[in-house]
């Protein structure tokens, strides 16, 4: 396995990726982007699963993303209308109370207001 991952980073976040970089022992290439003029284009060569897996971890930790790739956690799926259909047509059984006995009588069961 030999691929590369394809990162764009403004200028702020590049020593952190570097230094991530020179940590693991990650081979990486770095060139300029023509617009905007922030932004570098950084390719990781990744050559195990392992290292994958690190860098992934890595790149969500420090919220880079990989373009090309959708977040799945950003994207919320609407709820499906029958089931609020239902949910509202079938209220909660009520929940009786039981009142022990004399509970009338004793003013003190009552309470203050």
């Amino acid at each position: 396995m030999s691929e590369s991952i394809k990162v764009i980073l403004k200028a702020k976040s590049i020593q952190l990726l570097v230094d991530f970089c020179i940590e693991e022992q990650i081979e990486f290439s770095a060139r300029p982007q023509a617009f905007p003029d922030t932004d570098w284009e950084f390719n990781l060569m990744v050559k195990e699963i392992k290292t994958a897996v690190l860098t992934g971890m890595f790149l969500r930790e420090n919220r880079i993303d990989i373009p090309g790739t959708t977040d799945q956690q950003k994207t919320k799926k609407p709820v499906a209308k029958k089931v609020r259909e239902e949910e509202e047509k079938s209220p909660a059984a009520p929940v009786s109370e039981a009142k022990p006995e004399n509970s009338e009588d004793k003013p003190e069961d009552k309470g203050l207001f």
